[in-house]
């Protein structure tokens, strides 16, 4: 299923390559040129996935070229592009020339696996736009330091936040980011005084957002495995994204998950939760950690040691992030959504602990804030809307009852309004307000009164147009057509339709043309019977 996914993928890239490549070979030979320019074949490579050697070997065909070196240069033009784009990504507004300008010997060393405090020494104070001594109540910063217990956003997983401080100041950390050369940066404000570059730093880590990220992160870890248990070992980490509020995880499979399946899933993942797994780390060289079975994020580069994170029997992957030591921390699972994100990727967005207990308690709320409109107690709500849509739908049925009833005697006897065409009855006539279940229990008792005949009706409500036309066997016999006399006057109201001979019915948005769509209806009869 994979492999025919892909195949069919590909097929449509190709497809549509075939198709905008069509439209650039006429384009050019409008011209009276032979060679494809080179700003197209990269477009054509670039936004379509087409490749330059399938373009090539059809202009060649056509007896064209490609202007292979203005591909070379619109493809040099993307990638310094992209290098200037890179060169101007920003931290919270910090440009990366800032960051660049530290002395690469500094570095940072990460103790937060073991520790959520930990005192060191600021090593560099950075703002927007230079390196600076010091950094100042409200001003907007980057805190360097030897050591830091601070996360940094990194393996799909959002850094930690929380407070540094010094003798004469507090900075509150709201990102941390990992630089070239093992430089963490302590993104933030300074909340009251000064920090300077030097100070002795008690850095402190928001221990319930990180616990919270970890309960997140654990849990797609378990929901990794449990997707491979369900669907099938061709699933793959695709991406993923961990904080405290929530998890996202994206997966490869070629299609989406059915209520079943991800029933299942939700299932797995709440077992292993409340089997209480005890979650093992350990750093080992990569060659041994392979052979543990670990499972990799595809394309990701490793070193030559790895950090594995185990959980229990039930999985293994290589991991850097911050974990729970068991299991029964996280709580309780709940997949909200499963989409899709691109061709062959899926996404699944989850809660865990106290994020789901907000849904829940948010849920409650909302479950009983109904209850008390619909004067129902909560676990009786189904049934209480259940029975409100059948008495809805009894009334729905008895005002068009009504409608049809009212209609009627608006009209009054409208059978002075019949007339002959070529032998066959006809009764084109417009009543006001009547929709279209309402024209049609309208149509089958006029049909009563005519006989054998043809009946057409037109009503405006809201400003939009219904027409309905039915025929008698008999009628139809002479060649009458409900269905293509709805047709031809169905224009004259701004609409379209049609139907089978003996019923028919059409919309419109132009009640001002009902005269003469109902005047014409004779007309298209006449021409029917001829």
């Amino acid at each position: 299923k994979v492999i025919a996914k892909e195949e069919e993928q590909f097929n449509k890239t190709i497809d549509q390559g075939l198709s905008i490549l069509s439209d650039m070979v006429a384009e050019t030979e409008k011209k009276g040129e032979k060679t494809l320019d080179g700003q197209n074949a990269f477009k054509l490579y670039d936004t379509y996935g087409f490749p330059l050697d399938l373009t090539k070997e059809i202009l060649e065909e056509k007896g064209m070229s490609v202007d292979e070196k203005g591909f070379k240069e619109a493809m040099e033009i993307q990638r310094k592009t992209a290098r200037e784009a890179r060169e101007v990504t920003n931290y919270m507004g910090a440009d990366v020339t800032v960051y660049e300008s530290i002395d690469p010997g500094i570095t940072t060393e990460f103790v937060g696996y073991d520790n959520l405090s930990y005192e060191s020494e600021v090593s560099v104070l950075a703002t927007d736009t230079e390196l600076v001594d010091a950094l100042s109540d409200g001003e907007r910063g980057t805190i360097f330091v030897e050591k830091t217990p601070f996360y940094a956003t990194s393996g799909g997983q959002e850094a930690d936040k929380g407070i540094i401080r010094t003798a004469d100041g507090e900075f509150i950390v709201e990102d941390v980011v990992k630089l070239m050369g093992g430089k963490f940066g302590h993104i933030g404000h300074v909340s009251k005084g000064m920090i300077k570059v030097g100070d002795k730093a008690a850095l402190e880590v928001d221990t319930d957002n990180r616990m919270l990220s970890a309960n997140n992160h654990s849990a797609t870890h378990l929901l990794h495995k449990a997707l491979r248990m369900v669907l099938g070992n061709h699933v793959e980490q695709a991406g993923s994204s961990v904080n405290a509020d929530r998890l996202r995880f994206d997966f490869t499979h070629f299609s989406a998950l059915t209520e079943e399946e991800l029933k299942k899933v939700e299932a797995i993942v709440n077992e292993q939760i409340m089997n209480c797994l005890n979650v093992k780390v350990q750093n080992m060289p990569i060659e041994e950690a392979k052979k543990t079975g670990a499972a990799a994020l595809f394309g990701e580069k490793y070193g030559s040691i790895v950090r594995v994170v185990s959980m229990g029997d039930f999985s293994i992957e290589f991991c850097g992030g911050t974990h729970v030591a068991n299991t029964g921390v996280i709580t309780a699972f709940k997949i909200l959504s499963e989409t899709g994100v691109a061709a062959g990727v899926r996404r699944i967005e989850a809660l865990t602990s106290k994020g789901l207990l907000k849904y829940y308690d948010e849920l409650e709320e909302k479950l009983h804030e109904a209850a008390k409109l619909l004067k129902a107690a909560p676990d009786k709500l189904t049934d209480k809307i259940s029975h409100l849509q059948a008495e809805n739908k009894a009334l729905h049925s008895e005002v068009e009852s009504l409608k049809s009833k009212l209609a009627q005697d608006a009209m009054g006897d409208v059978m002075d309004q019949v007339v002959e065409v070529k032998g066959i009855k006809l009764l084109a006539t417009k009543v006001e307000d009547v929709d279209m279940n309402g024209l049609r229990d309208l149509g089958d008792q006029l049909k009563k009164k005519l006989g054998e005949g043809i009946i057409v009706i037109a009503s405006a409500t809201d400003g939009k147009v219904s027409l309905m036309a039915t025929a008698t066997k008999g009628a139809i016999d002479k060649g009458a057509h409900a269905g293509n006399l709805i047709k031809a006057i169905a224009g004259l109201v701004g609409g379209g339709g049609g139907g089978r001979p003996n019923m028919a019915q059409a919309g419109g948005k132009n009640p001002a043309g009902m005269d003469e769509a109902i005047a014409k209806a004779a007309e298209v009869l006449e021409g029917q019977l001829a």
